[in-house]
Parts: structure tokens; C-alpha cells; sequence
């Protein structure tokens, strides 16, 4: 059930994702772009729970490399473009990051649960 919960969860987030590009198509591209990625590669985490509860180095690794593509995107985006740093922009790896301890928690609960069974 907490599976379907998650997945019910990232679904919509991937929707709007998709959905800003139609609505501000020129506004931070190529960060959304990486978002999508990663929104899409973790649906698929969420579907392959149990590999990723095994292998724990993996998840921290995909982790990692996404919150790095996400700051270098941000900053390309902040810098091609002609416009001013916007403070609210500098949330975005922040919210990735919270969603990610949320999701490693989750697999480490999990990893309990099944050590109890």
C-alpha cells in the first residue's frame, strides 16, 4: 500500500513537471528537464523497491548525482538566460533534497520491516 501511496505521490508532481513546460516553456528548461529525468527515474525506484533496499550504495549514488545535475542545471539556466537571480530558485535542490532523505527513510524503514519478519 505504501508503495502505491509513493508512486500516487511522485505521478502528479511528474504531471506538473510536464505541465510547466507548456505553460513558461522558456523559464529554467534545462533544470526541468533534469527534473523529469529524475522524477521519472524515481518512479522506478518506487517500483523496484526491493533492489534498491539491498543495495542501499546505489540509491545514495543516484542521489547524489541528481542533486549535483540539479544545481549545475539551475546554474546553467540562471546564466544563459538574461535575468536576475531569483532567491526562490536556490529552493529547488533544497526540495529535491528533503524528498530524497524522505525516500532513503522510507527504504530504510522498509529494510527494518523485513529484518522484524
Amino acid at each position: 500500500m505504501q508503495k502505491i501511496l509513493s508512486i500516487l505521490v511522485t505521478v502528479p508532481a511528474l504531471l506538473f513537471l510536464l505541465g510547466t513546460f507548456y505553460f513558461q516553456y522558456e523559464f529554467l528548461f534545462i533544470t526541468r528537464i533534469i527534473l523529469v529525468v529524475f522524477a521519472i527515474l524515481y518512479i522506478v525506484i518506487n517500483i523496484k523497491q526491493d533492489y534498491f533496499i539491498e543495495n542501499k550504495q546505489f540509491f545514495v549514488f543516484i542521489s547524489i548525482v541528481s542533486m549535483i545535475s540539479i544545481a549545475v542545471g539551475l546554474l546553467l539556466d540562471l546564466t544563459v538566460v538574461d535575468r536576475v537571480f531569483n532567491r526562490r530558485d536556490f529552493f529547488i535542490p533544497l526540495y529535491v533534497f528533503v524528498l530524497i532523505v524522505i525516500m532513503y527513510k522510507d527504504l530504510y524503514d522498509n529494510d527494518k520491516e523485513k529484518e522484524t519478519d
